[in-house]
């Protein structure tokens, strides 16, 4: 079943992000896409490798998707000046870098799998850039999930079991936090589960303590607008 890409469209999709050239879809929303990898891992990563589905891997270094991608893979801004100098500036650093062609399925044309590695951590997330510099996020570490990047989330790996999700919902409603949307995966009934919570406003220190010390929480990540 081909992924929907319904969305309002704001003054930005009009004129375009500020971004480094040269496209918003192939540079910026690229760009965003390395990045929510380095900010689900948040450490420098020692390892990177693109996936691109077949229309992106045809174009993508004509297009600047490689640079772009590897600047927001190693924490730059869309409109970091330093972008296209990304892949150099990751060589210096040490990264291992690798692109591959992969056919990803009924996607849009500008979707690539990252699979990220840090000297901690590691995740994968499947994502498409899909024109203005916007971004949709449509797996994370093998879960289906909806991450756009223009809001706080909370991003929490943890085992299946009945009133987790009000446990957490609980903690943010007594920080006075509204959540803007929720969505919940798992793989099998009792088994790995994960759940993204859009918020309205950053979650404070203790409220993010208080649910990462929840039972059955595995992994958490918090995430801030993705610049």
């Amino acid at each position: 079943m081909a992924t929907r890409h319904d969305r309002k469209v704001s003054i930005l999709d009009v004129m375009g992000p500020v971004m480094v050239g040269p496209s918003s879809s192939h540079t910026a929303g690229t760009a965003r896409l390395g990045r929510v990898a380095h900010e689900i891992i948040d450490e420098d990563p020692v390892e990177v490798h693109f996936f691109l589905h077949p229309p992106l891997a045809a174009t993508y270094r004509g297009h600047g998707s490689d640079f772009a991608l590897v600047g927001g893979a190693i924490g730059l801004n869309v409109d970091d000046p330093r972008i296209p100098e990304a892949i150099r500036i990751a060589e210096q650093m040490g990264v291992t870098i690798e692109f591959a062609e992969e056919d990803l399925g009924d996607v849009h044309p500008n979707t690539v799998r990252v699979a990220i590695k840090g000297p901690r951590r590691e995740a994968e997330i499947v994502g498409s850039s899909i024109g203005g510099g916007v971004i949709e996020v449509f797996k994370i570490n093998g879960f289906q999930t909806r991450f756009k990047g223009d809001s706080p989330t909370l991003l929490l790996f943890y085992r299946d079991r009945p009133g987790m999700i009000s446990e957490v919902t609980k903690a943010i409603a007594e920080e006075g936090i509204n959540i803007a949307s929720l969505y919940c995966s798992r793989k099998q009934r009792g088994k790995d589960a994960f759940m993204q919570i859009d918020v309205d406003s950053p979650l404070s220190e203790e409220a993010l303590r208080r649910i990462c010390s929840a039972e059955d929480v595995e992994d958490a990540r918090y995430l801030d607008r993705i610049p």
